[in-house]
C-alpha cells in the first residue's frame, strides 16, 4: 500500500510539473497530504496564471518560475511545515503566497520579482513559527505586503525593494513573541511602513531606505520589550516612529538635507530599563520631534550635526 501510495504521488508530481510557453496560458495544480513536491516554469507568457494548492504537511512549491507580462500567481498551502520559494520576472505581474494552519514546525515563503508595476504579497496566519521574504528588484511602482496575523513563534519578515515610486508595506498583529520585521528600499519618492500591533513581547523593527523623498514610518502598540531602528539617507525624507507599551527603544539616523523626523513614545520604563530615544540628525534645515509619555524611566537623546 505504501508503494502504491509513493507511485501515486510520484505521478502526480510528474504531471504538474514541467515548462509552458504560451500566452494566455493556464497551469492549475491540486496536492492533498503530505512530503508532496512541486516545480512548475512558464516562460514567454502574456495574461497567464499559475496556481498551486497544496494542503497536508511538509510541502514543497519549490521552484515556481514565472516569466511573464499582465500575469497571476497564486501559492495556497494549508497544513504545517510547508515551503514555498517563487519568482515572477517581467511586468505588470501579480504575486501572491497564502500559509495556514502550521503546526510545530515553520512555515517559510519567499517570493522574488523583477521589473516593474508588480505587485507582491504574502499572508501567513495561525501557524507555529513563520518567516516572509520579498525582493522586488530592477523596476518602479512596485507593491510588496505581507501580513502575519496570530502565529505562535519566531515570526518573522524581510522585505527588500530597489527602484523608485514603490510601496512596502508588514503587517504583525497579534503574535506571541519573538516577532521581527526589516524593511529596505533603495531609490526615489518610495513609502515603507511597518505596522507591529498587539503582539506579546521581544518585538523588534528595522527600517532603511536610502534615496530622495522618501517616507518611513514603524508603529508598535501594545507590546512588551519594543525596539525600532530606522535610518533614511538622502534629501527631504519624513520618518516617524510611534511606540506604546513598556521597555521601549527607537534609534534613529537621518542623513542629508530638509529631513524631518517624529519619534513618540507612550509607556512606564524603570530606573534600570529605561524607555530610550536616540535620534540623529546630519546635514541642514533638519526638524525633529521627540514625544514621550505615560509613566517614568524615559531617557532622549538628540544629536543634530
Amino acid at each position: 500500500m505504501q508503494a502504491r501510495k509513493s507511485l501515486l504521488s510520484l505521478a502526480i508530481l510528474f504531471a504538474v510539473s514541467g515548462a509552458a510557453m504560451a500566452d494566455s496560458s493556464t497551469v492549475n495544480t491540486t496536492q492533498a497530504g503530505s512530503d508532496n513536491g512541486l516545480n512548475v516554469e512558464q516562460r514567454g507568457a502574456t495574461q497567464s496564471t499559475v496556481t498551486v494548492n497544496q494542503s497536508g504537511g511538509r510541502n514543497t512549491a519549490g521552484a515556481i518560475n514565472q516569466t511573464a507580462t499582465y500575469s497571476n500567481l497564486t501559492i495556497n498551502q494549508t497544513g504545517y511545515y510547508n515551503l514555498t520559494s517563487a519568482k515572477q520576472a517581467g511586468n505588470n505581474n501579480t504575486g501572491s503566497i497564502t500559509q495556514n494552519g502550521g503546526g510545530p514546525q515553520p512555515q517559510i515563503a519567499s517570493l522574488d520579482q523583477s521589473g516593474g508595476y508588480s505587485k507582491a504579497t504574502i499572508d501567513q496566519q495561525s501557524n507555529y513559527s513563520t518567516s516572509a521574504s520579498i525582493t522586488q528588484g530592477g523596476g518602479n511602482n512596485n507593491t510588496a505586503s505581507t501580513s502575519q496575523i496570530g502565529n505562535s513563534t519566531r515570526v518573522g519578515t524581510t522585505v527588500s525593494q530597489a527602484g523608485s515610486y514603490n510601496l512596502a508595506s508588514v503587517s504583525q498583529q497579534s503574535n506571541n513573541n519573538t516577532v521581527t520585521s526589516s524593511l529596505t528600499q533603495a531609490g526615489n519618492g518610495n513609502t515603507g511602513i511597518v505596522s507591529q500591533r498587539h503582539n506579546s513581547q521581544q518585538v523588534s523593527a528595522t527600517l532603511q531606505q536610502n534615496g530622495n523623498n522618501n517616507l518611513g514610518s514603524i508603529q508598535q502598540n501594545d507590546t512588551l520589550v519594543t525596539t525600532a531602528n530606522a535610518q533614511q539617507r538622502g534629501d527631504f525624507n519624513t520618518l516617524s516612529v510611534s511606540q506604546n507599551g513598556a521597555l521601549l527603544k527607537a534609534d534613529v539616523q537621518q542623513n542629508g538635507n530638509n529631513n524631518r523626523a517624529v519619534v513618540s513614545q507612550t509607556g512606564t520604563g524603570t530606573y534600570q530599563s529605561v524607555n530610550l530615544v536616540g535620534l540623529t540628525q546630519t546635514g541642514n534645515n533638519m526638524v525633529a520631534n521627540v514625544s514621550q509619555t505615560g509613566g517614568s524611566g524615559n531617557r532622549a537623546t538628540i544629536y543634530q550635526h
